[in-house]
This record gives structure tokens, sequence and C-alpha cells, in this order.
């Protein structure tokens, strides 16, 4: 089991409402409440949208995910630009792909995002706006430019281990929150729970175990690249139980967030949107976790737009839609003008029914094995396995007819499949020669070793940002 960091508010007994009216009250405030619009992008890390009662689980624990679905829209076809965390929030931020803004990588060693790109918390700022980043996890490290634009950027470093807790994660966003009422404010909440390894709190550790406690099979971080064959259903069964009890633990997170906006007087301004980076998967195509392929139960996730006004309550879109359209459509709520860098497009006309060119969602990019990259029309899901040696170089699947992807058209329907693999392999040769214009940064090891050694030696120097670095680069 993981070790579990708790908050100053539960150290203390105290709620977390109640401690940040404690620290706004030594601090002075800063407005009354209900004055300020705010935007909150609640990022969960690893969150597969079958998991949750809104996306049609039938025996799921997500209570207040599924109250923030009735009372917001959600997106059925929302499609990451990755399917592992870098690229997908990297792309978040940036409106754009990961070939153009270049934080990728392999195992621990990752290119930030280029300078190059503006990011979304600088047009936030650059609007009126305060940024507050609240994120966990060795791949929001700021040494890899996710910090960029944010006033505050409160990152934990952890791999799978030592990670700070969603409950603990909400406190200190409601704390900062709570300081800086009456401003308007954008802020990012990413938790990572639900990412390995699967050791959520109790009661929610073994809630959909059957009573099972004992893992059959190591479920650490380096694990992953070994758990390709299928185990036991009742094995795979497990897993996944541990799994959902971690979505579990993080949907009281969810609404420990919500309930602290609407004590602080903040809801009914709040434009409110939950998502993920990317899926899981649990042998779906016989492989484990994520980083390694493109498949729906990776990129496909979860989308659900709250907006302060309540309008379009309980409106469920169809048409497909990408995560690349998110900040966009809060650009556009918060009256500011999308740069032309970004992809994305608003999600407004079709919150009211309009109809509009299809939106394609190209992804890219693996943090281990071969490179993939997939492209996903509105019917069609065509992925494309960039290795020489690839035994299935290209898979087809009608995700409309075929929503588990099982059935590889490719053999049976290969002139559609070169059709589809010419358009995308345009639309990267594309991205491609436009990237070639955009610088690329110094590529850094993240290996949680060498960050303790800077960590170690910044402290010992005085130092609290991250302009000094150790010369030296490990091979591990």
């Amino acid at each position: 089991m993981s070790y579990r960091r708790y908050s100053l508010a539960t150290f203390l007994g105290l709620g977390p409402l109640l401690l940040a009216a404690l620290l706004t009250s030594c601090t002075g405030g800063s407005g009354a409440d209900g004055e300020g619009e705010v935007l909150v992008v609640l990022l969960i890390d690893t969150l597969r949208r079958d998991s949750l009662g809104a996306y049609g689980s039938p025996d799921a624990d997500t209570p207040r995910m599924d109250e923030l679905a009735r009372e917001g829209v959600v997106f059925d076809q929302a499609i990451s630009a990755s399917g592992w965390t870098l690229p997908a929030v990297a792309s978040l931020l940036t409106g754009t792909w990961p070939t153009l803004h270049k934080a990728t990588g392999k195992i621990t060693r990752m290119t930030p995002i280029t300078p190059d790109l503006p990011v979304a918390a600088e047009v936030f700022r650059d609007g009126g706006f305060e940024t507050l980043a609240f994120v966990n996890a060795a791949f929001l490290s700021p040494l890899l430019g996710l910090d960029r634009g944010f006033d505050v950027f409160d990152h934990r470093h952890a791999y799978n281990k030592e990670i700070r807790r969603a409950d603990e994660t909400v406190d200190a966003a409601l704390g900062a929150i709570s300081q800086r009422r009456g401003k308007r404010l954008f802020v990012l909440v990413h938790i990572f729970d639900a990412h390995l390894d699967y050791d959520a709190p109790e009661p929610h550790s073994y809630q959909f175990t059957a009573g099972r406690q004992s893992p059959p099979i190591p479920l650490g971080m380096h694990s992953v690249r070994a758990m390709g064959d299928t185990p036991l259903q009742a094995d795979a069964d497990y897993v996944r139980g541990l799994y959902r009890g971690e979505v579990s633990f993080m949907d009281r997170a969810v609404g420990r967030l919500v309930d602290g906006l609407e004590e602080l007087g903040l809801w009914d301004q709040t434009t409110f949107v939950l998502t993920s980076d990317h899926g899981e998967e649990f042998w779906d195509h016989d492989g484990f976790e994520h980083g390694h392929t493109l498949y729906d139960e990776l990129i496909r996730v979860p989308l659900i737009l709250r907006q302060a006004d309540g309008s379009e309550a309980g409106r469920r879109v169809s048409d497909q839609v990408r995560v690349l359209d998110v900040l966009p459509t809060l650009f556009d709520i918060a009256g500011l003008e999308t740069p032309p860098t970004f992809a994305g497009r608003p999600l407004q006309p079709l919150l009211h029914g309009e109809s509009e060119e299809p939106r394609i969602a190209f992804s890219e990019g693996t943090l281990y094995g071969s490179d993939r990259l997939s492209w996903r029309t509105e019917r069609y899901h065509l992925l494309f396995d960039r290795s020489p040696t690839a035994t299935r170089a290209l898979e087809l699947y009608d995700w409309t007819a075929d929503p588990t992807e099982q059935n590889d058209l490719a053999p049976s329907q290969p002139k559609l499949t070169q059709s589809l693999f010419g358009d995308l392999r345009r639309f990267h040769d594309n991205l491609t020669a436009r990237a070639t214009q955009l610088s690329t940064p110094e590529l850094q090891n993240i290996h949680p070793r060498r960050i303790a050694r800077m960590e170690a030696s910044l402290q010992s120097l005085g130092y609290t940002g991250r302009d000094e670095q150790p010369a030296e680069e490990e091979d591990e």
C-alpha cells in the first residue's frame, strides 16, 4: 500500500471550508461572496468513462459526478489527444497536438512544451484572470513547462507511490480560491488517485472486490509491460475492482470541491469542466494500464460541462468532440479571443443544436512501445502502428457498430482503410512540417532519483525555484 499524506484540514480536525475561512481571515481575503467569475477544469487522471454511472455503468458508485452530469452537458464522444498524461495535458493547455507542442517522451526522458506556443493560463492571465493550478505526478512537473502562465502552480512530484490524495488536493484548491473571492479565476485541479497503484483508502479500497484483499499480480509501475498476457478472469475482475474503489473515492473528492465552492458562495458563478487525460486498459485488447496503445478505452474520455447559468442542463451531445475543444469553449465563455494556434473549436454550437462540420479527432504518442497514430471520424477509427516490424500496421473499427473495437475491418475493407490512412498521413505530414518551425526544448530526465537529488541540492543552496539543476544526466 502507498503511504498516505493527510491534508492540513484533516490533521487539525477541520473541514476544508472552515480551514479556508481561517486562512482567509488571516490574510484579509479579497472580495465579497458572489463576486467574480470562476472557471474550473477538474482533470481526473486515468478515468475510464465507463466507470461512471453517467456513462452507463450500472453499479458505479459515483453519485457526485453523476449529479454534475445532470446539472451540465454530457459529451458521449470526447477524444483525448493522447493515451498518456504529459502529451494529453499539454494538448489541453496548448489547444493543439503533441507533434506541435513537443511535450512527449519515453519512460522518464521528456521534452517540455515548446516556448513558441501560447498556453491557456497565459491567455487567461492576460485577460484579467488569476490563474491557479493544483496538480500531481511527475509528468506534470514544472520542469516540463506545465506551470507557464500560472500565478500559483502547486505541484506534488511523485510517480505511483506517495501521491497527494484527492482530498488533500481539493483542500489546497479551496484554500487558495477562498483567499481570492471577488476575483476572476481560472483553476486547474488535477487528481491522480485512479492511476496505479490502486490503493484507495477505506472504505473504498475493497468496495468492489467481493471481499478479496490479496493482489494476484504485482501492481507497481515497473510491472506494467510484464502484464500483457491476459490473467484469469477472477484476477482481472479483482484488479478492475481495486480501480473502481479509487474512482469511488475520487467521486467524494469531486463532491468536496463542489460543496466547497457552494459554501464559499461561488458555485452560481462557476463554470465547471470535468474530464480526463486518458482512460485505462483492463485487457480490453490484451494489455493493461495505459501509455501503450490508442484504442478507445484509452483516448475516449468523460467530458462534462456545467455552465454557471445552468443552461443546457441535462443535455447529452452525441457528436464527436475533442479535449482540444475545452479551452476554446472557456475562452468563449470568458469573452476572450482564442489564439490562432489553438486547433480546438468552442463547443457552444453543439450545445445549441446547430449543425457543423464533423470534428475529426487525431491522437498520437506512446510512453513505451512503438509509436502509434489514431484517426477517428464520425464513424470509423483507424489505428496506425508506426513500427516497421508491426504485425498489424493498420487496424480499422466501426465504433458506431462495434464500440469495444473487437472487429478489425482492415483485412476485409482494404480500400476504405487505405483511404482513411491517406487522410491520416496527409494530416500528420502537415503537422510534422509545421513542427519544424517551432523550437524543441532540451530533454529533461524526470527519473525520481534525479529529482530527489535536485530538490536536495536546491534546498542546500536556499533555492525554492527550479532555475538551478544538476548538470549530469542519468541513463536509468
